[in-house]
């Protein structure tokens, strides 16, 4: 869900803004930050975001009121609170004024990751839902007018819709949904992205470095990408192979890399 999503990040702390900032650009997110809300606005001004996670209690511009900027300017654009136990009580005040939802300082990865995932699903929602308005005000202005009538169109995908298949594995990049055999299968978020990244190179030999690049965000020498990547390899080895330890489908190309392949190649 984070892949190719727009992030903005405000809070006057710069390990937060930092700390956060990585989280989700290794999940595939484009973020930018604000250390206070005056820089957000500024930000809004000029850029779109798909989500805001939004610190409550800064100088100057607080929180709330970058929430009201963001409620009159971009209605389609989802807020989390980052708040701590002395601001709990604005935090439901501002869930009352449309903010999505809102997170206790401090928070595990795993809690902000699941809290902004959601929060970028009902955007999705949101979006869906606009379009429709948007095609039937079209269809009623086009009745009136007596010219055409417009079709359906795709609605737009700010996060990215695509789908890529090899043999019997597919990824659906914009659910984050990958399936064998029709089968969902249950993978960690860089089990996805390192699937993902093998299937859109299908029968290509893909060296660790730009598994790495791609899946964590980072350039590395293949040396030190080997063992980063083997232990992803050897677990998503587990989820797809009939045997892990005689693995048909994801190769191991002695000083290459990986090769995934559309169809099992014994030995």
């Amino acid at each position: 869900m984070l892949q190719n999503a727009r992030l903005l990040i405000v809070d006057d702390e710069r390990t937060t803004r930092l700390s956060l900032s990585e989280i989700f650009t290794l999940r595939g997110a484009t973020t930018a930050t604000a250390a206070d809300g005056s820089e957000a606005v500024e930000l809004l001004q000029h850029s779109d975001f798909d989500l805001i996670v939004l610190d409550i209690k800064m100088p100057g511009i607080s929180g709330l009121q970058v929430l009201e900027y963001v409620q009159e300017h971009s209605p389609g654009t989802v807020c989390v609170l980052l708040t701590a136990h002395a601001t709990i009580d604005s935090a439901i005040h501002a869930l009352r004024r449309g903010a999505f939802d809102y997170i206790l300082k401090p928070a595990q990865p795993k809690t902000i990751i699941e809290v902004v995932e959601r929060g970028l699903a009902k955007r999705q929602e949101f979006m869906r839902r606009q379009n429709l308005v948007d095609l039937m005000e079209q269809t009623v202005e086009a009745f009136k007018a007596g010219g055409p009538t417009p079709t359906a169109t795709t609605a737009p995908a700010p996060l990215g819709s695509a789908t890529s298949q090899t043999g019997n594995l597919s990824v659906d990049l914009q659910r984050r949904e990958a399936r064998m055999n029709d089968q969902e299968l249950e993978l960690t978020p860089t089990e996805f992205d390192t699937l993902a990244h093998l299937i859109k190179n299908a029968e290509r030999v893909v060296s660790c470095r730009d598994l790495v690049k791609a899946v964590h965000g980072y350039d590395t020498t293949e040396n030190t990408a080997r063992p980063i990547m083997r232990v992803h390899i050897h677990r998503l080895r587990q989820k797809i192979e009939r045997d892990a330890a005689d693995p048909q489908r994801l190769l191991t190309i002695r000083s290459a890399g990986y090769m995934l392949t559309s169809q099992p190649r014994p030995k």
